[in-house]
Order: structure tokens, then sequence, then C-alpha cells
């Protein structure tokens, strides 16, 4: 099939036009695309095609999938699950995707080719995405679509610049910036084809055009790039295209601007002044700053929004939790999230803090970047986040002053009050509806009750809304009430505690299920949950569990973040602690001993996906949980873990902490193969520290062990060596005294690596030789396997080539019998650079392929990537440099943009 959203919406099947009529098929269609090969929640699609509907809405949901799966003709494609709903789309049948596909290729081309790429993405659009279709996720996808077709024009044209096009260009960009006037990049293009066909003061006249727009619309100086432009035109120095026209990657991280925003408007403009002063030595940074729930995300967001097209390099967002109950991210775990939004991946993440910060500035420069760290505590959490570059602007949001940053880095504070009583009564009409037109008193009285704070304001509307069968002036006396409240404090009181009286008054007009499910949730260590977690802590089925966070979304009291993950305010989040401290200590430990239990099994299910191999874990006597893993895939079971490794971490920690020792060391063993694979080595290190101390404390000498291995095989992928000798000897000691032969063959194996890594080979050569009798004893076929390939690999090193032959072979016999392909793609490889080092430069390209067939069907871009590289030095070493230039280009795909040094190598060779 092919779907087409680059415009209208259109289905074609075999050639054939697919008709989709009505609107509600078609905005059902259109979303069910935008999140193409992911489960929707029913009551996200729900919100979709009837905002604001409170009504039970399932059935005529229902309804219109079963018409588009009849519409479709293939009744597969639109499957539903645990997770809702979910459209399958093959490679290359959704337009968006090839033309994302093909401009992120085009980016890693020779500008030729470039060119050529880039014309053929282009060609893909007939108009506006998603047109026609009225949706708010719909319009935030074609906005981000649009801007990556900016940036393909642009492109498109250093791309014909590069290959000597420049006259034919000075016509096209002057259109191009009519229409565009604010893309700095095509000023500096059209300055450069009019320097190079030698109409250097046309070329001087543009930059005096960029410059007086926009100072005088944005009120900010053109950026270094432009600058550096015109002082070499001045100079009469030769000139290129500042490097790549746009990142390949464009976050777009900030969150919806929350309904019924009011006032601000002083606020506002004062951001707006500090936008103006980018453009000098450094990045601007403003603090805006106020007491809990006074609206300092809602403004911050509120703005970003509104400036969304002056950073067209993308927006970071980071809630830094200094002030909810749970641990806040330290800045390594932010600059990785940074590093990844940018397309930095797994292993090329830099594992050390000053390393990050190091790669985040550099890619930071000269980018138009806004970046908003929410929620920070201190000083200390805020500055190794800071970008250097001047076209990037910081705001930070705080209920500290942060002096330390006003003081020492330059930042401007802007302080957020309580809202004026104007405001706040304008802001709790607009939510509370059309019944308090005749309640002005009450309405006084309900904003003096919520001490004018927005967050109070609006859980005291929803309140109102919920019960149409009360007035305001009922509400007013309800939330008066000093025997009904919490703590009754006055409008100069303590926030906090006013909040909580409005938040306990919106609790208890829940339904009991309901309201227990957010008392439960603060016995969760983490920021987010699933419907399935939920399900899980509280003891009953997902259906249930689903109507009863339907009832706390509708309440305002959590709301539904990206696939259906839910979350709310710290402030809540510690109102939902505290109740749950005050829950009989019985109940409180059986429901967190339900979400542990359902993380480890999970965590289990995920890794059977991952790693079918992977050791068995005993979970004898354990409980079981009530819920399915939520995927069914090896990349569903990546991207659940993906979505859940801060709570996994959390929760091997809190359960050390809680004495559930047990779950501590299971869950931590499970999650080695998956750190492994993702090469997360903070999480992994830290879980298993925590674990070894546990299995320790409680006795447990075999997961201990296991432990141990584990973070010795952790030291050794890092590079730490000397640490992995002694984590591996200390765990060799350990399966000893349990008399445990397999562990042992294991820690000797991987001990072989360590030292084979060293360059001690006599050593490595015993430890291995050690583990192949160890394994073969014990009938273990994965291990044998392993331990000859790398005896093989081993020897190869040596030059004992005959030796070497034989390990390999054998290990190849082995691993094809018992069908682990996932060992073997190693093996043909190490086979293949046997062969490389004998000179047989054909067999060596034969086993590299059938390696790098197996390496692609498991989805390992990285090792697929070098395998390519080896397959062009093969290639280039024969002669066959177009080939080996192919495979070069295919193997830059792989990590483009990834940061990964082999990237920057192929790039080297390829001149690009």
């Amino acid at each position: 099939m092919e779907f087409e959203v680059l415009g209208p919406l259109r289905v074609r099947s075999t050639g054939r036009a697919v008709t989709v009529t009505g609107r509600m098929q078609k905005l059902l269609l259109g979303t069910l695309l935008a999140n193409a090969n992911r489960d929707v929640p029913a009551n996200t699609l729900v919100e979709v095609l009837w905002p604001g509907e409170t009504g039970d809405s399932a059935s005529k949901l229902y309804l219109h999938i079963h018409k588009l799966r009849r519409l479709l003709g293939e009744p597969d494609r639109l499957a539903s699950g645990e997770g809702g709903y979910q459209l399958r789309v093959l490679p290359g049948e959704l337009d968006a995707q090839r033309f994302e596909s093909l401009v992120d290729e085009a980016v890693a081309s020779d500008p030729r080719r470039c060119a050529e790429l880039s014309r053929e993405a282009l060609a893909l659009w007939r108009g506006e995405p998603y047109d026609g279709l009225d949706s708010p996720e719909l319009a935030e996808r074609a906005r981000r679509l649009t801007e990556r077709r900016l940036a393909a024009i642009e492109t498109l044209c250093q791309a014909e610049l590069a290959d000597g096009g420049p006259s034919s260009l000075v016509d096209e960009l002057t259109e191009l910036i009519r229409r565009h006037p604010f893309r700095e990049r095509l000023h500096e293009l059209l300055m450069i084809a009019l320097y190079r066909v030698g109409r250097r003061t046309a070329a001087l006249a543009v930059y005096r055009a960029a410059r007086r727009l926009f100072v005088e619309e944005l009120g900010i100086e053109p950026g270094p790039e432009l600058r550096e432009a015109e002082r070499r035109i001045l100079a009469g120095l030769p000139i290129e295209p500042a490097g790549s026209t746009a990142p390949a990657v464009v976050p777009s991280e900030l969150p919806r601007t929350v309904r019924n925003f009011v006032g601000r408007a002083a606020e506002l403009s004062e951001l707006d002044d500090q936008l103006a002063l980018s453009g000098r030595d450094s990045a601007p940074v403003c603090v805006v700053v106020g007491t809990a729930g006074v609206g300092k995300t809602a403004t911050v967001v509120r703005w970003g929004n509104r400036v969304r097209p002056r950073f067209p390099d993308g927006q970071l967002y980071v809630d830094l939790r200094g002030y909810g109950p749970e641990q806040p991210p330290s800045a390594a775990n932010v600059l990785e999230g940074f590093l990844q939004a940018l397309g930095v991946e797994g292993p090329a993440i830099p594992r050390d803090l000053p390393a990050r910060a190091a790669r985040f500035r550099a890619l930071a420069a000269r980018r138009r970047l806004l970046v908003v760290l929410d929620n920070a505590r201190t000083c200390e959490q805020v500055r190794p986040l800071l970008p250097m570059s001047s076209s990037c602007q910081v705001v930070v949001t705080s209920r500290d002053s942060l002096a330390g940053l006003v003081a020492r880095d330059g930042a401007n504070r802007i302080v957020l009050r309580r809202l004026p009583s104007s405001d706040a009564r304008e802001l709790f009409r607009g939510l509370a509806g059309e019944r308090t037109d005749d309640a002005a008193d009450a309405i006084d009285q309900v904003v003096r009750q919520c001490v004018r704070l927005p967050l109070a304001l609006r859980v005291a509307a929803e309140i109102f809304r919920a019960r149409d069968n009360i007035s305001v002036a009922d509400l007013a006396a309800e939330l008066a009430d000093e025997h009904r409240r919490l703590d009754l404090m006055d409008a100069d009181g303590d926030a906090h505690t006013a909040i909580r009286s409005v938040f306990s008054r919106s609790l208890h007009h829940l339904p009991p299920s309901s309201a227990r499910l957010f008392v439960l949730w603060g016995l969760h260590p983490g920021h987010d949950l699933t419907a399935s977690a939920f399900a899980a802590v509280s003891g009953e089925d997902l259906r249930a569990t689903r109507k009863a966070l339907d009832a706390l979304t509708r309440s305002h009291l959590v709301e539904e973040g990206f696939a259906g993950r839910y979350r709310t305010h710290d402030l809540l989040r510690a109102y939902a602690r505290e109740l749950a401290g005050q829950v009989e200590p019985a109940c409180r430990e059986a429901a967190t001993r339900r979400l542990f239990v359902w993380f480890l099994r999970t965590v289990l299910a995920a890794r059977a996906l991952v790693d079918p191999k992977a050791r068995v874990i005993d979970l004898t006597g354990l409980e079981e949980t009530r819920t399915e893993a939520p995927f069914h895939t090896r990349d569903d079971a990546l991207a659940w873990f993906a979505a859940e490794r801060a709570n996994l971490v959390a929760v091997v920690r809190t359960a050390a902490d809680q004495g559930a020792d047990d779950i501590c060391c299971l869950l931590a063993a499970a999650l080695m193969r998956l750190f492994y694979l993702t090469k997360h080595w903070d999480d992994w290190l830290v879980t298993h520290e925590i674990a070894v101390a546990a299995a320790r404390r409680s006795g447990r000498r075999v997961d201990e062990a296991y432990l141990l291995l584990g973070l010795g095989i952790a030291h050794d992928d890092v590079g730490g060596f000397e640490k992995a000798i002694e984590y591996f000897r200390t765990t060799a000691e350990v399966f000893h005294e349990l008399g445990n032969r397999h562990g042992q063959a294991w820690t000797l194996n991987n001990l072989g690596v360590t030292q084979d890594s060293m360059g001690r080979f006599a050593e490595a050569a015993a430890s291995y030789t050690a583990a192949l009798e160890m394994f073969q004893a014990d009938r273990d076929l994965n291990g044998e396997g392993i331990a000859l390939n790398n005896l093989g690999d081993l020897r190869r090193q040596q030059g004992l080539f005959d030796d070497s032959l034989r390990h390999l072979r054998d290990a190849v016999a082995l691993q094809r019998s018992s069908g682990d392909r996932t060992s073997l793609r190693f093996t043909l490889r190490t086979l293949g650079d046997l062969y490389r080092d004998k000179g047989l430069r054909e067999q060596a390209s034969e086993e590299y392929r059938h390696a790098l067939a197996i390496t692609r069907e498991l989805d390992d871009r990285w090792g697929s990537a070098r395998l390519l590289v080896q397959l062009a030095d093969l290639s280039a070493a024969d002669g066959r440099e177009t080939e080996a230039r192919d495979h070069l280009h295919e193997a830059l795909g792989l990590c483009t943009a990834t940061g990964d040094p082999i990237a920057e190598k192929i790039r080297a060779r390829l001149g690009a």
C-alpha cells in the first residue's frame, strides 16, 4: 500500500486509489499514520475525534476502527492491543518517512548525490502536510515536516552551490528569501552565490538588508555564520558555506501550551527582551523563579511555543525535578538525553560528565536552539547543561532565586508572582464555563482560597465542571470547610498547604477506585508509569485500571503523555506520596511488591525477545503478575526498555532501600543483557553495585557472583581493564566456593577477553582454554562456540593461522547446528579477519557478507557499519573504488549524525 500525507491525505492499494471519506475517518487515519507502527491509546484517539467529550465514546471509536479496517482491505494492518491501536506501515509505504530518509541520506552524501536525493525528497510534496485535518497533534507533526522541507531546500541549494552552480541559484534564492525572510541560512547562501559570480556589492547589500530585517523585526543581530560571510567578502577572501545547512535531527521537545492561558504579558515581554540579547559572546540565560504552582512552566512553555520559529534547529526541554519526591536526574543523564535528541546514539555518547558537556556544546555551536531547563533546584544542576554558543537561548525555571547563576553566569532573573486577582478570576471563569456568569462574589472566594495560584485554580475549576449540581458558592463553601480540608491556610499562608486542600477536594470527589490508584501511585519511586504498571500496583485488571486513570486524567490529577505514559505535577506526586505513607503497612508493602515484581517479569520478557540465549534466571517462589508484557517484538521490547530505563534504575535502588533484596538482585541481573546491548554504562554500573551490596547483605551468593560478573563485563566494555580483571577474579572465587562450574566457565571466558584486549595473549589463551573445557564438560554449545571463536581470534593475532582456522571452523559448525545466529555473526567476522590477514580477500569478503546479513537481521546498526567498512577496505584493495564508496556511503548512512568516531573516519575517506 501507499500512504501519502505530504498534502491532502491519499491512500493507494496495488496502484488504485482508496477513497477515504468523512472527516472522522480521515482524522483517525491521519493520527494513526503520524504514529505509524506505534500503539496509540484509545483515549488519545477519542480526544482527537471528539475533543472535550465526557461520555462513553469507546463504542463510537470501535465502529470507526472497524470501518477503517474494511477500507484498508488488510485486517492485520490495523491491530488492537493492550497499548491501544497500531497501524502497521512497511518501509517505503509512507511518503513522509521516505522524505525524511532521503533527506538524511542527502546530508551524508557528496554534493552531486546530495542534490539528486534532495530533489527526489522534495518531489514527494503535494501541498501542506495533513492538509485539511484539524488536530493539535497533526498540526505539530505538519509543522515539523514543513521545517524539515525548508531545511531540505537549503541543503539542495548548498549542494548545488558546492557543485559549481552559483549563477543559476541567485534568482531561486532571492525568491526563497521573499517567502521565508527569517531563514538566515538562505541569506548566507545568496551572499555566497552573488560573491562567486563577481557581484560583491550585491552580496554585501543582502547582508545589510538581512541585518536590518532581523534587528527591526526580531530584535536580534545576525548569527555568527552571516557575520563571518560579510567579513570574508569585505576582505576579498574565498568563502564556503559554513558546514551543514541544518542538523539531520531537529528536536521538538517543548510540551503543549496549557488551555486557557491567562495574563503574564509583562513576563512574556521580558523573555522577548532576553531573546534580543542573542548574538553576544555566550548563550543568554534567563531564570524564571517563583513559588510552587505559580505557573512558571506554563509561562515558559507558552513563550517557547510562541517564538518557536526563531529556533529552527530545535527546542530541548527537560524537567530537572528539583522539588519532586523522586531523585532528580543527574547532569550526565540529562546530557545523555540532549545528545540523543540531537542525533547521537548509544556507544557514541561519552561516559563522563565533562566529555558529555563538551560534546553537547560542540553540537549546539552554530545552531539556533532553545534550551528549557525546567524545575531546577540548584545552580550546580544547571551549569553543566548550558551551551556556550550565542546562537542558543536558555530559560531556567525554579522555586529558588538561583542567585549564583545571576551573579556568576550573568543570568537575568524574572520573578513570577501569584496572578493578579483579575487574571485569576478570568482563568477560573474560562476553565469553569458558563455557570460562573452570575457568581462574582463566590468566584472571589474561590480565588482567595486557591491563593491565586494557577495550578490550584485549574484543579478547583475541574472539580466544579465535573459536578453540574453545585454552584460556585457551594464550591467555595466546601473549600472553606475546616473539617473537610487537610490544612486551612489564608491567602498569605503557605502555598503548598493551600494546594493540598484543593487536591484533597479533587480526590474526595473521585470514584473510590481512582482515588485508591492515585494514593498507590505514591509508592512508585520513578516519575511516570504506564497503565499496565498501574494495574500491577493496584492489583486490578487493565480495563478497570484504565477506567480509573481516565477519571484521574479528567480531574487533572494526572496527564497522559507520549506513548501512553502517565505523569503529573511534582506537587501532586508529593501529595500522593504523603497519602501513600498513611496506608496500612501491610497493604503498602503488598502493593509495592506487586509493582516491583511486574517490572522484574516485564524486563525478563523484554530480555527474552532481545537475547533468547541469555541465562535463565530462576524465579522459583516469585509471585505472578496480572498483566501481560506490553510488547510482542524485539523492537517493541527495546523501545519499552528505553522508556522505562529511569524507572528500572529507581526500582533497583528503592528495592534495596526497602529490604526487597531478591527483587533488587534479580532485576539488576536481568537488566545486564539490555545494558550490554544499549551501552548505558552509567546505569549498568550503579544498578550492579547496589545489587552486589544487597546480595552480600542477604546471603544471595549465586546472585552476587553473576552481578560481579556483570560489573567485570561493564568495566571491560568501557576500557577499565584492571578493574574488570579484579571483578572477574572475585567472581571466579565465588563460583568456585559455590561449586558452579558453568559460572566459572563464563567468568574465565570474559577474563580472557580482557587479557586479550590488554595484549596478554598467554594469559588469555589459558583462560579461554580453561573456559572451553568447562563448557564442553557442561555441554554448553553456546559457550563452547564463543570460547572457540575467542581462541581463534587470539591465534589469528599471534599469526598462528592454521590453529585459528581450526578453532573458527569448529565454532561455526557448533553455532550453525545449534541455531545460535547471534554468536555466529561474530565468528564469521573473525573468520573474515583471518582470511583478510592471509591475503585471501575473496574468501574474507564472503564471510563478512554472511556476517553482515545476520547483523542486519538483528538490527545491529553499529555492527553493520563496521562490517561495511571492512568490505569497503577489501573492495578498495582490489581496485573496486566505486563498490568501496558504495559500502562507505551505506555505512555512513547507518551512523550519520551519531558522533561515533567511525563516522568521522568514513567522511574523511569519502572526502565529504
